[in-house]
């Protein structure tokens, strides 16, 4: 924002700023002396209106704040911590249930295996003996044996009345070699010792969320106490005597701040001392109005010169219907980058031909601007003082009118400007264009398809180094009936900007070629309108980097 645009300052605030302060606020004269950034000074000030601090200095706003906070944290850390406890707990449950299930599983298998002999089922003592060495499980409640037609051969144990949840049913085929009837060996053992140890887990899991929950709490009070209560109440209690004209500053010892309590702490400990060297602030305040008016003057002036110079610079600028002697249909972008730009066009109808420049001064704004000057009373000397009509003959003088009017052809010459500039000449009755470029391309789009005519790579002015070459020679063209020509200066293809979700790039002459190509069919006012458009969409928030300026024309 310019300073001529700058929006009025409201009116100083009671108790943050002096007295007779002025337009500007009294954080404002804080930040210029160096006391404070404004919005600390301000926030503080607004907090110290007639009254505001009784009651919070003695500290109940403050213990309404310890107990928020312990409401607010302390169920959410207790809640996750016996949410993991009693998580951790179940999945260690469920490991040792599978492991016993899984050692039962194996105790059967192996007794199973052992008792598996011919003729097993017809010596039951054996079996009794297999059984009465299970039965030395502590978790043993109860074994049974049966052959293949469900007949029970021993036991051991006394049989479940009903199916407990801590009782586990597990069984184990029973076959000797060569016998087809299969037995079985049914095996019950107890979790209640599993059971046992989980509890116990789960007892220990809950003193544990205690402990800790304990030690938060502690350790929460004890941090709020000290680096936020005490610092606080150390605040609200100078704030208190500055409210009542007493100069008192927050201790903050040797440390720097390392907090926001703290630098808040440092922002009104500065705000204090630039109120009690009031009167110094108050003449600061009256100079900096004084200058503020001053500056704001100047700029003002600065802008309404500006303002003057781009209607001088328009007013060299020829009117847009000045190849309409010619035949030929333009539509002109000129766009200067501020109020006044480096970048400047000629059309003009002489013997019947139309005569189109485009150039691309160095530097843009106002010392772009002086340029195109003197580039207008060159072309104007060559073109009716002179006669010349070809556009080589035309760059080549244009060349040494500038250089000579900036007095670059001598040793130690201190001007290094010039510019780029492309020139076109069209002859309606023979339908033939020729073009001469320095440092500027033509584009033709013909029936969907572009070319590029390229112009010398040195631009016109500048100190030579002796390896310069102006276009000796005319480009010729024969102008095709749905031709249209475009001459752009590099503002036009040097757009930043980038599509949605990609790194930010330079458009490009390629693009904007593409652009022209996809509207050539419409109205050349409408091409230019739609290609304006374009380029604001793909800068987006990217600011424009230089002037813009395209001359497009055709014969009908």
């Amino acid at each position: 924002m310019s300073l001529a645009e700058t929006p009025a300052d409201p009116a100083p605030r009671r108790g943050g700023s002096l007295r007779g302060a002025g337009p500007l606020r009294g954080g404002e004269v804080l930040t210029q002396l160096g006391f404070a950034e404004p919005a600390g000074a301000e926030t503080v000030a607004g907090i110290m209106r007639p009254g505001a601090l009784r009651g919070a200095a003695r500290g109940r706003n403050l213990d309404g704040l310890a107990h928020t906070l312990f409401l607010r944290i302390y169920p959410v850390i207790a809640a996750v911590v016996l949410a993991t406890q009693i998580g951790i707990a179940c999945v260690n449950y469920a490991d040792e249930f599978r492991l016993y299930r899984e050692r039962g599983a194996l105790l059967a298998g192996v007794t199973a295996a052992n008792l598996a002999q011919p003729g097993w089922s017809a010596a039951p003592e054996r079996a009794h003996a297999a059984l009465q060495a299970l039965a030395l499980d502590p978790a043993f409640r109860y074994a049974a044996l049966r052959d293949g037609e469900g007949r029970l051969v021993a036991s051991a144990g006394e049989a479940p009345g009903r199916r407990a949840f801590d009782l586990l049913h597990l069984s184990a085929d029973l076959a000797a070699p060569g016998e087809d009837r299969a037995g079985s060996l049914s095996l019950v053992l107890s979790a209640e010792a599993l059971r046992g140890n989980a509890e116990k887990q789960a007892l220990l899991a809950l003193g544990t969320s205690l402990v800790l929950m304990l030690a938060f709490v502690l350790t929460l009070r004890t941090t709020v106490r000290r680096h936020v209560l005490g610092p606080l109440t150390r605040l609200l209690g100078a704030m208190r005597e500055v409210e009542h004209k007493r100069w008192a500053m927050v201790d903050l010892g040797v440390v720097r701040p390392s907090n926001e309590i703290d630098a808040i702490s440092s922002a009104f400990n500065s705000m204090v001392e630039g109120l009690r060297s009031g009167d110094e602030a108050k003449q600061l305040l009256q100079q900096l109005e004084t200058a503020h008016a001053k500056l704001e003057a100047a700029n003002r002036q600065v802008i309404e010169s500006i303002a003057y110079a781009r209607r001088i610079q328009a007013s060299v600028l020829p009117d847009r219907a000045a190849l309409a002697g010619a035949g030929l249909d333009v539509a002109v972008l000129w766009e200067p980058l501020h109020l006044v730009g480096g970048d400047y066009f000629w059309l003009e109808t002489i013997d019947g031909q139309g005569v189109i420049v485009v150039a691309d001064c160095t530097g843009h704004g106002v010392p772009g601007a002086f340029l195109t000057l003197i580039v207008a009373t060159a072309l104007d000397r060559l073109l009716h003082e002179r006669g010349l009509r070809s556009p080589a003959a035309i760059l080549s003088g244009l060349d040494a009118m500038v250089r000579a009017r900036l007095r670059q052809d001598g040793r130690g010459a201190e001007s290094d400007d010039g510019l780029d500039c492309g020139i076109c000449v069209v002859d309606p009755a023979s339908r033939t264009l020729r073009f001469a470029g320095a440092g500027l391309s033509l584009l033709q789009v013909c029936g969907g398809r572009t070319e590029r005519l390229r112009g010398g790579r040195r631009g016109l002015g500048y100190p030579r180094t002796g390896r310069e070459a102006l276009p000796e020679t005319d480009t010729v063209v024969t102008v095709a009936p749905d031709a249209t020509f475009y001459l752009m200066t590099d503002g036009v293809t040097d757009q930043m900007g980038a599509a949605p979700g990609e790194p930010s790039r330079l458009l490009g002459y390629r693009a904007v070629s593409e652009r022209l190509a996809a509207a050539a069919d419409r109205p050349l006012p409408e091409q230019v309108a739609a290609l304006d458009a374009a380029l604001a969409a793909y800068r987006g928030s990217e600011p424009r980097r230089d002037d813009m300026t395209l001359v497009a024309f055709r014969l009908p």
